[in-house]
């Protein structure tokens, strides 16, 4: 188990993006079946249109600094309006930004397209911003945080993760890992270096499937112990509507999912409730208080608009 702490310095690593957002009803009248189907050279007018923050990194650093954590933000933005945009946000939210580089081409968008019953398609423009590199800022900031929280990164060469793992992993800091679902595809030869260096692991049910060439219906969840499988300290797991699950090698716990209210965007669910579990296990090193506070996020953000709206304090 963890150490109780109210004090932990968070650093985590992660993109941070600009989310546009198009809210209407002409997005529920394409559905068919579970697909959103637009004609090539149609044209949608939506009611709504939103400019929210987003990004895995940039979420879970203002998730962890609103409950109270002291946090730093490792990440690239572009030199350009919206970067600037998000560094001010970030500021505002009380995350420490001296890691925020100006170094992209370009910051990343995504265009969200959102129908008013909260479903909705994401089309991401990445740029090189998953590239973050190391200097003498992040090997400061690694001598004094407690804790390396890694999320997604999806273009940062495997290599290049580890190399930065190691680096926090012999300064005494752990480690929470929440990967990009295209590296769980690679199995678990792939991912075996991972799991021998992380404390904690964050992964969605589908996800934990793909690790074994499966699918997540096909997997008893309560019974089996991915954690004694995988030979990873804690691992915990989200599974949509169905709750969430923690193993450590010796037990396994189960969460029901906090129902919301009413459902009004799903973006940033995930980084919501793997965030708030991370706060929570470090505050009160309860693996149970941890899977309901990160149920809890998760439901609070997905009643408002935006992947950073909605995320509570502890």
């Amino acid at each position: 188990m963890m150490t109780k702490s109210n004090s932990s310095r968070i650093l985590v690593a992660g993109n941070s993006v600009v989310d546009l957002i198009f809210r209407g009803e002409t997005f529920s009248k394409r559905r068919e079946k579970d697909r959103l189907c637009l004609a090539f050279g149609g044209k949608y007018v939506p009611e709504e249109f939103f400019e929210c923050y987003g990004g895995g990194g940039a979420n879970a650093a203002i998730s962890l600094a609103r409950q109270g954590f002291d946090v730093s933000l490792w990440t690239h933005l572009g030199n350009d309006s919206f970067g600037r945009t998000i560094s001010r946000n970030l500021r505002k939210e009380k995350v420490k930004t001296k890691l925020v580089r100006f170094k992209a081409k370009s910051t990343p968008i995504s265009s969200i397209l959102l129908t008013p019953q909260g479903e909705r398609t994401i089309i991401t423009f990445r740029s090189d911003a998953d590239l973050i590199t190391l200097n003498n800022g992040v090997r400061r900031a690694m001598n004094k945080r407690n804790w390396l929280a890694l999320f997604s990164l999806a273009k940062l060469p495997k290599k290049n993760k580890l190399e930065y793992i190691n680096l926090a992993k012999k300064n005494g800091m752990k480690i929470f890992l929440s990967l990009h679902g295209t590296e769980y595809l690679k199995g678990h030869d792939y991912l075996k270096e991972y799991f021998s260096l992380a404390d904690l692991i964050h992964i969605n049910a589908h996800e934990l499937a793909d690790i074994f060439g499966g699918n997540a219906p096909d997997f008893n969840f309560r019974k089996t112990n991915f954690a004694k499988k995988l030979n990873i300290p804690l691992l915990v797991v989200s599974y949509d509507i169905k709750g969430s699950f923690a193993y450590t090698k010796d037990k396994i716990y189960y969460q029901p999912i906090v129902k919301a209210n009413k459902i009004v965007d799903t973006t940033g669910a995930g980084d919501a409730f793997a965030s708030g579990f991370l706060g929570s296990l470090i505050k009160d090193d309860s693996i149970e208080k941890a899977l309901h506070f990160g149920s809890q996020n998760a439901s609070s953000l997905i009643q408002h608009l935006g992947a950073q709206n909605g995320l509570l304090k502890l």
